[in-house]
């Protein structure tokens, strides 16, 4: 299907855009009627359009039923049972009183998931796999516009691009991350990039690898919450201990899972073998990252989380010493911006229904703007946000901040005053739903904001409280046309309002076999950020003495 571009950034000061459009990054001439001119796609998704099959990964699942033993969960042969629902008499060892004690098992698993009143609490039916594409989720590029950075997320992958000043990107290197990244931004001398995944931890990695490999041991001096390796797993019992026909059983399949996991090349790999530092780990999920510097001059690395966290902790070399935490959020985070004129000021956003503004230095809230007020013109019955990007810039010297919200089909525009509140200075009504932004200013020429929309989306909605109607009010300005473009231009009027002048030709190169329903699941992931019941009582229970 002809797919969406989901992300965008700009090389340096230059006219050059790069475009993500599924496995692939495009890039553009901003300065040369929007011509386009090269791409790079991920080796896997030529492999994948040239028909070769792929292969499969047989020990991520064995170390998954290793993992679940190591935890004391039942042994793989039982969750085997299950799957099977009747066990077959003709398997070695089998008896009827096994079979008794798995169905026992499963009574009790569903008695301990009813409530009080008897009612069986359902739970929330897990959100769909992606397809194993690697598609482009986020980039990054240096200062002077050399070097782009890349993350495939479907690989953990870690790109870095070298530019040639003419719009040709040349794979420089390629890194597997120990996590799936979920944010990145390159140091201001550019010679690191730092990552942060999914597992809490932020990683530092030189920009350029070095050609010797790194050292084993990594620097004490940051202690991030996944730096310690796991201990190795030992087998607790052997053949001359075990009592039942069941747990010898188990103890063979453990056995065997060892056995293969100390003879395949994954073993020796599972350490990647490049230099990267952990310099800083949260408790929970990454979600967002952004660099600072006070007014004294000194860097600082903002992180938030999934669990309503802000932390300040100061630059390299120190940034294992927290400096304070900015907290206010009652829901996830996903959204950090310092705007570059106003570098004292930090804005946040999420699962909240304001945008927070912080005096991040001091951990102060400077205030709260109420965003879902807004929300709610676009989509009437919307009862929850979902902030995927904060973005800031500077026209006529003033400061503006620039607000996306997942599944809601407009971009959302505040100043920021002197007093650091914001003040609402327009809504920009779109026929699709943005995934991302980006605001080039230059001083010969005014202002473009670039829009990367999904066309093709289902009707809008949010969270919970999405109503069906909602998609004529979405366009009212301007009727739902054919989908033929998904970058689209603006420039300012006279009254200082974007308004739309055209757009990005589509470019065929990068469309993959993916269905509706993979895609979506794929370019919607910040409303998944939302605990759920299950998760809020475990909180609180674990909470309880």
């Amino acid at each position: 299907m002809n797919l969406p571009y989901q992300y965008l950034s700009r090389l340096g000061r230059s006219s050059i855009l790069c475009a993500a459009k599924g496995a692939s990054i495009h890039t553009f001439d901003l300065d040369a009627g929007n011509s386009f001119l090269s791409s790079w796609t991920h080796p896997l998704a030529k492999k994948s359009g040239n028909g070769e099959p792929q292969e499969t990964n047989q020990e991520g699942q064995e170390d998954q039923k290793l993992d679940e033993q190591e935890s004391g969960q039942r042994p793989s042969k039982k969750r085997k049972l299950n799957a099977e629902k009747k066990p077959s008499g003709a398997e070695e060892g089998t008896s009827q009183a096994d079979t008794g004690t798995v169905e026992a098992a499963e009574t009790a698993t569903a008695a301990a998931a009813a409530n009080g009143n008897g009612k069986k609490k359902q739970k929330p039916e897990s959100r769909v796999q992606g397809p194993e594409i690697p598609f482009v989720a986020l980039m990054t590029a240096t200062e002077d516009g050399r070097y782009l950075v890349a993350v495939t997320g479907q690989d953990k992958t870690l790109w870095v691009l070298e530019h040639d000043g003419k719009g040709v990107l040349k794979e420089l290197s390629q890194r597997v991350m120990p996590k799936r990244p979920s944010s990145i931004a390159i140091t201001p001398d550019g010679n690191n990039i730092l990552s942060a995944d999914k597992f809490g931890d932020v990683y530092s990695l030189p920009l350029i690898p070095t050609a010797t490999p790194p050292p084993e041991a990594t620097s004490t001096r940051s202690t991030p919450s996944s730096a310690a390796p796991a201990p190795s797993f030992k087998l607790a019992a052997n053949r001359l201990t075990v009592h039942s026909q069941r747990n010898l059983r188990a103890l063979e399949e453990q056995e065997r899972i060892l056995a293969s996991r100390k003879d395949s090349p994954a073993a020796k790999e599972s350490t990647p073998g490049f230099k990267h530092e952990p310099i800083l780990g949260h408790v929970s999920m990454l979600t967002a990252l952004a660099l600072a510097v006070s007014a004294d001059g000194k860097p600082y690395i903002i992180t938030a989380d999934r669990d309503e966290h802000i932390r300040v902790s100061r630059g390299i070399p120190q940034a294992h010493v927290i400096e304070n935490y900015c907290l206010g959020h009652e829901a996830f985070l996903n959204a950090l911006c310092v705007p570059a004129s106003r570098p004292d000021v930090l804005l946040s956003g999420g699962g909240d229904d304001e945008l927070f503004v912080w005096d991040w230095k001091d951990a102060r809230l400077r205030g709260k703007t109420d965003l879902l007020r807004h929300v709610r013109e676009i989509v009437p019955g919307a009862g929850q946000v979902a902030v995927s990007q904060l973005l800031s810039y500077d026209v006529d010297e003033r400061c503006h901040v620039l607000a996306v919200c997942e599944r809601v089909p407009a971009i959302f525009i505040f100043e920021l005053l002197p007093d650091t509140s914001l003040k609402h200075v327009q809504t920009l009504r779109l026929q699709g739903n943005p995934l991302n932004a980006l605001v080039i200013t230059r001083r010969e020429a005014s202002p473009t904001l670039i829009l990367a929309t999904d066309p093709q989306q289902q009707k809008p909605t949010v969270s919970s409280g999405g109503s069906d109607d909602t998609a004529t009010q979405a366009g009212e300005d301007t009727p739902m046309a054919e989908p033929t473009r998904s970058l689209l231009l603006y420039e300012r009027d006279e009254t200082g309002n974007w308004v739309e002048k055209g757009g990005v030709q589509d470019v065929a190169d990068g469309d993959l076999d993916v269905s509706r329903k993979e895609l979506e699941t794929i370019l919607y992931t910040v409303e998944n950020l939302r605990k759920n019941e299950f998760a809020e009582e475990a909180e609180a229970g674990s909470a309880v003495p």
